[in-house]
């Protein structure tokens, strides 16, 4: 059955939080860390980061009273709030990818309010959408798509927790993502992933399934949201948004050779320039397999610095 795989996966987490004294969890009411925490005998502190008009916060406030557990909630109101995590964000993953450097800045205003509360080490949701085929668009994928997907991200998944945690000198685990996690993802098949509850699809199935036995129906049946509606982080966008102008693009398009997709995009790259810290970037551009946008060298047909993904389009965040 099924829910035989989330029973294994729940030990997993189990033993990979024990084993690290992890005493607190990011939490935000999503699949990945409501099934960490109720893998867990002694639950952890959990925090939580939001912003105006967050869709995460009526699942986290339903968790929390059902489970009475303690909750750290931060919310942010303000841009002037997010800036010193804006610049760790923007000194630590180096990227002017606006989905990216939003992640990093609610990942390390979790972090650092964990740190606050003097946490012995925090757990995080993440490896949970790679591993088990949590993105929707894996949901109508072929078998061969699925399994080159899983080997590939088993082996190069990027999560921005690790080098944002070290640079806050923060223990981090990732229990999800763990070597036992991903040789487990490997054995489970996928009907046990992706299948229908309720007449829809949905991924990570085996983990919804075992949620709604422990009783978190509302959350078991989640719909998967970006962590920009999630968190509602995507205010700061808008903020990014405003900040520049649109003739600006040509003109650091001219200097720079940058195709700026949107005009967070030149926010970020603006705010790195002023940092200093992009030199690097800009001097060492590729001259074989380059991204078509910022003319650095694609990975796996993915451009780290403004995070295009380049297959038979183009995919990459746009704002006008």
């Amino acid at each position: 059955m099924c829910i035989d795989y989330a029973e294994k996966l729940s030990r997993i987490v189990y033993k990979d939080s024990e084993k690290n004294n992890c005493d607190c969890l990011l939490f935000s009411g999503g699949i990945d860390t409501s099934f960490i925490l109720m893998s867990l005998n002694e639950k952890p502190k959990t925090v939580s980061v939001l912003f105006k008009n967050s869709k995460d916060e009526e699942y986290i406030s339903y968790a929390t009273k059902k489970l009475n557990i303690e909750n750290h909630k931060i919310t942010i109101n303000s841009e002037e709030e997010v800036d010193d995590c804006l610049k760790i964000a923007l000194n630590v993953l180096r990227t002017i990818d606006p989905i990216e450097i939003i992640s990093g800045i609610s990942v390390c205003m979790g972090l650092k309010e964990a740190k606050k509360l003097g946490c012995n080490c925090i757990l995080t949701g993440d490896g949970g959408d790679e591993l088990y085929f949590g993105y929707d668009f894996l949901l109508n994928k072929s078998e061969s798509y699925l399994s080159s997907w899983l080997k590939n991200v088993a082996k190069n998944a990027f999560f921005n927790s690790i080098p944002i945690s070290q640079y806050l000198s923060i223990k981090t685990i990732l229990p999800l993502f763990s070597d036992e996690s991903k040789e487990l993802s490997f054995s489970i098949p996928t009907r046990c992933k992706i299948n229908e509850i309720n007449g829809k699809i949905f991924g990570k199935y085996f983990m919804r399934l075992w949620l709604y036995k422990k009783g978190l129906e509302y959350i078991a049946l989640r719909e998967k949201t970006p962590i920009t509606s999630g968190t509602g982080s995507e205010i700061l966008l808008n903020h990014w948004k405003e900040k520049v102008k649109i003739d600006e693009i040509q003109e650091y398009k001219k200097k720079y050779k940058i195709n700026f997709p949107s005009l967070s995009h030149l926010y970020l790259f603006k705010k790195g320039l002023e940092m200093n810290l992009f030199n690097n970037e800009l001097e060492n551009k590729s001259k074989y397999n380059s991204c078509p946008i910022c003319g650095h060298e694609l990975k796996r047909n993915f451009c780290k610095f403004c995070g295009a993904y380049i297959n038979d389009s183009v995919s990459v965040y746009r704002d006008f």
